[in-house]
């Protein structure tokens, strides 16, 4: 007797559907790399209102442009674009077959692999070929050993790879494509130059990795050291782009086909590595500049302690004398001798009265100094705020007003 839950079985068996087969036309991972990333900055995006409106703006910029070049870190590295091309041309689909096929070939060169593609792109009603879905997309590792020569067990992963897509019977025009990747002498050797470029390239993003997360700690303890950082973040990923630049094949990828060559250009994912790193280097020097001339300003920006980056110094009232002699601004080209505006402070230890002078008095200077691009090494005395909650107040510093 059959009842309401035998629907779909036979003999008694668990239920079986047919195998739904879909092409893949998204990288997996770089799409996971993706979603990972999105979330973590929805994630920061949903704390934001947490903090003062006033800081808002502030947060938004620091958690985007970092996250964002985090993304790009991660995505690059393991993304298949750094170069692509793609013909459309009719093309035979079997071996031993004389039905001609009109398809889109495709080529994406990564870091660690190349990947092929082909998508029919005639109408099926047209098609030579009815009950054939042509949708492919392969892709061929070549990390990291070159391997013998030819196609034997200790030959390279990409030679093995493309001797068992031979024995797995893939369309001619994919084995076409990767064939060119599997040659390795004389000026053919695509394959070779393509490995040892994203070998090189991929080193240089994953030391791009940490730095950036240098970078992010340092931000918030010492500012400069992390715009060195993230200058630094910046000149990999630039170095990563030349490494594939210089080191790929000298001679261009052609591959020829029926309607035209394939030839190769670059693709979102250099291009992406080399504005990211364009712009860490540039954010780096900006922030080097800002902490040079504003560094009470560039503290704030970053929720930093602006007095985090002083130190205290007690000096003789003649090692005073000395110093405000030496602190000068050039105007035309003359030595014109100023106050420094030095925050001073009594020696709580001595008595302060109108006949006794204080034994030595403190100063607050900067840890690091660049005497030529800094704009004060000494601290100024702090101005009265609109809202003492905003900026803290430092009971041992006088207050102006």
């Amino acid at each position: 007797m059959n009842g309401f839950f035998d629907f779909a079985r036979k003999e008694g068996f668990p239920t079986q559907f047919p195998a739904n087969k879909t092409a893949v036309t998204v990288d997996v991972l770089e799409a996971g790399l993706i979603l990972a990333s999105v979330m973590l900055i929805l994630c920061f995006y949903m704390i934001i209102p947490g903090f003062r409106r006033k800081y808002q703006p502030v947060i938004f910029v620091r958690v985007t442009l970092s996250l964002l070049i985090g993304a790009i870190l991660i995505t690059s590295n393991f993304g298949q674009a750094w170069e692509v091309g793609e013909i459309t041309t009719h093309t035979s689909y079997k071996a031993g077959a004389k039905e001609e096929i009109l398809a889109t070939v495709g080529v994406r060169l990564g870091l660690r692999s190349v990947n092929v593609t082909l998508l029919q792109t005639e109408d099926k009603k047209n098609s030579k070929l009815p009950g054939e879905k042509i949708d492919y997309n392969e892709r061929f590792w070549w990390t990291w050993d070159q391997g013998l020569f030819g196609f034997g067990p200790y030959a390279g992963v990409l030679q093995q790879s493309f001797r068992q897509a031979q024995n797995r019977g893939l369309p001619l025009p994919i084995l076409w494509v990767v064939d060119y990747f599997t040659m390795d002498g004389e000026g053919l050797r695509y394959g070779r130059h393509y490995r040892t470029a994203g070998w090189y390239a991929h080193i240089a993003m994953w030391a791009a990795f940490p730095c950036w997360l240098l970078a992010n700690v340092l931000f918030i303890s010492v500012i400069r050291y992390g715009a060195y950082f993230s200058a630094l973040t910046g000149a990999l990923q630039l170095l990563a782009c030349l490494l594939w630049v210089v080191v790929r094949n000298p001679n261009p990828l052609i591959i020829p086909f029926e309607a035209g060559n394939i030839t190769t250009k670059y693709g979102i994912h250099f291009w992406l590595t080399l504005i990211s790193g364009t712009a860490c280097v540039i954010i780096g020097i900006v922030i080097v500049f800002f902490d040079l001339r504003y560094p009470d300003d560039i503290a704030l920006f970053f929720g930093i302690d602006p007095l985090a980056d002083y130190e205290e110094y007690h000096l003789t009232a003649s090692e005073l004398a000395v110093v405000r002699q030496k602190v000068y601004s050039e105007v035309v080209r003359q030595k014109v001798y100023s106050d420094i505006g030095m925050v001073e402070f009594a020696n709580p230890d001595v008595p302060d009265t109108d006949k006794t002078q204080p034994a030595t008095r403190c100063v607050l200077k900067r840890r690091t100094t660049v005497r030529v691009a800094q704009k004060s090494l000494f601290r100024k005395p702090t101005t009265t705020a609109e809202d003492e909650n905003e900026i803290p107040l430092y009971l041992n510093v006088p207050r102006q007003g």
